[in-house]
Formats: structure tokens, sequence, C-alpha cells
């Protein structure tokens, strides 16, 4: 059995085209076979769906983009 790998998604209504957008943020020792069930998992969980405001039917997954990102080791959090 693979590793089960665990995405930090962040999910908005708007994105920069105008759609719905979720970014899902992983390592970059990811697999192909590991990515590819992680957004499987990602396009059909309520909550994400739900929060870029779309229905959890197969017609509304089709206007969620999906931006992949690689997590970095350190974040640096800087305060204005």
């Amino acid at each position: 059995m693979a590793d089960q790998v665990v995405a930090q998604v962040r999910v908005s209504k708007f994105g920069p085209a105008g759609r719905p957008v979720a970014e899902v943020h992983v390592n970059s020792a990811i697999t192909a076979q590991q990515l590819g069930a992680v957004l499987q998992n990602v396009t059909t969980n309520e909550k994400v769906l739900k929060a870029a405001g779309l229905r959890a039917c197969g017609g509304c997954k089709s206007g969620l983009d999906l931006n992949i990102l690689d997590n970095f080791q350190d974040i640096i959090e800087v305060k204005a």
C-alpha cells in the first residue's frame, strides 16, 4: 500500500481567471499516482466544492481550476 499523502488546499470562489480555483500544495517528492489520488479527492470533496461555490455534481467539477504548487520546507511569515 502506498503512503498516504496529505495536501493543503486553498480555495477561492474567484481566482485570477474569474472562476473558482483550488490551490493544491503538495511535497515535491509526490508521485504521479499519489498526485492523481489527491486531485481525485479534491474534486470530489464536498467541503472544497462548497467553498468554491460549486455543487458536488459531475458537471460542476469541470468549473474548478486547479493550481498545483510545491510546498517549501521553510516558510517565512513577514508582517507589515
